[in-house]
């Protein structure tokens, strides 16, 4: 099944019988709303997407009352039916969808009816936004970067509409520290530094953060959303160490020219001074740094801490920034 052009057809469906049709977010393709009814719409095939959508209950918010959402799933596998969930297949949705364009072609409405029950409970102050019913799940607990830019913010900074799905990718935040010195003759050798840096547990590159901002920076240890996407190092943490520590020592090492005097001839030979590898000392943390994803016409990923937009995004099935 190919989800974008699913998603088109049946908000083409829905637009035709009246409904306000929008992206939605947390497990939802679609939101659609009719005078007093919402609709919320999945496209999909993945099971534990699946599972989820159909095991959560959706509520609206409208101006005096709270109401709970339909679900409409259109999917290509087998499913059982559910109380509040109505369940499509591609015989359905080619019926749907030739109704809709003879519909739009005569300038009248498909006649779609969806039984949304009335639900009096909480009452939230914004007028109409989709909520799940009971608390969202929590993932497991992390040590994450913080997270300083809202969902909102994101979809902003992209400048799409789309679903959005949090991503955690791991990275390894270390800080090195060399001290000593050797005297060579007349030179004096200072191998002393102290370096910050974070590096992505997938691909090994260091990312773009400035050690002066890393060194403000202090990882939070929280549960992560329940649905979230978290992705497994791949990069393992001694070769990792090993690789700052033989890196800072090759930055760290100084070519020294001495002269040698045998009779009237004086010669030069240039002599490679570098740190004792005990004194260079690498500390090693395992963090996530949050990730937030719009899967829209396209997929737009925000760095949840700095706001930036990732030059090369996520997709299903691919693991490296």
């Amino acid at each position: 099944m190919i989800k974008e052009r699913a998603l088109c057809a049946v908000e083409k469906i829905l637009k035709t019988a009246s409904f306000d049709v929008d992206f939605g977010n947390g497990g939802i393709d679609l939101t659609a709303y009719r005078g007093n009814e919402c609709l919320v719409v999945l496209c999909s095939n993945d099971s534990s997407e699946i599972d989820f959508f159909l095991r959560k209950k959706f509520k609206v918010q409208l101006e005096d009352t709270v109401s709970n959402c339909h679900k409409l799933l259109f999917t290509m596998k087998n499913c059982q039916p559910v109380e509040n969930c109505t369940i499509w297949g591609h015989i359905e949705l080619a019926k749907y969808a030739g109704q809709a364009t003879v519909a739009d072609i005569l300038g009248e409405t498909l006649a779609l009816d969806f039984s949304v029950p009335d639900y009096e409970g909480e009452v939230r102050d914004d007028k109409r936004s989709v909520y799940e019913s009971s608390n969202q799940d929590l993932g497991p607990e992390l040590l994450c970067i913080p997270q300083t830019i809202s969902e909102e913010r994101a979809k902003q900074i992209s400048g799409i509409r789309g679903e959005i799905r949090n991503v955690y990718i791991p990275h390894y935040l270390y800080t090195a520290n060399s001290t000593g010195e050797k005297v060579f003759k007349s030179h004096v050798i200072d191998f002393n530094l102290t370096e910050t840096g974070l590096i992505n547990a997938l691909s090994g590159k260091k990312a773009d953060f400035e050690s002066e901002d890393l060194e403000k920076i202090t990882p939070e240890r929280k549960n992560v959303p329940g649905r979230a996407k978290i992705l497994d190092a791949g990069v393992k943490k001694n070769d990792l160490r090993d690789s700052i520590k033989n890196r800072i020592s090759e930055e760290l090492t100084k070519m020294v020219r001495v002269s040698k005097s045998e009779g009237d001839t004086i010669s030069y030979e240039d002599i490679k001074v570098a740190p004792d590898s005990e004194n260079i000392n690498i500390s090693l943390e395992l963090v996530y740094l949050p990730v937030i994803q719009i899967r829209g016409d396209r997929i737009i990923e925000i760095e949840a801490y700095s706001g930036e937009i990732l030059r090369e995004p996520l997709d299903d099935g691919v693991e490296l920034l």
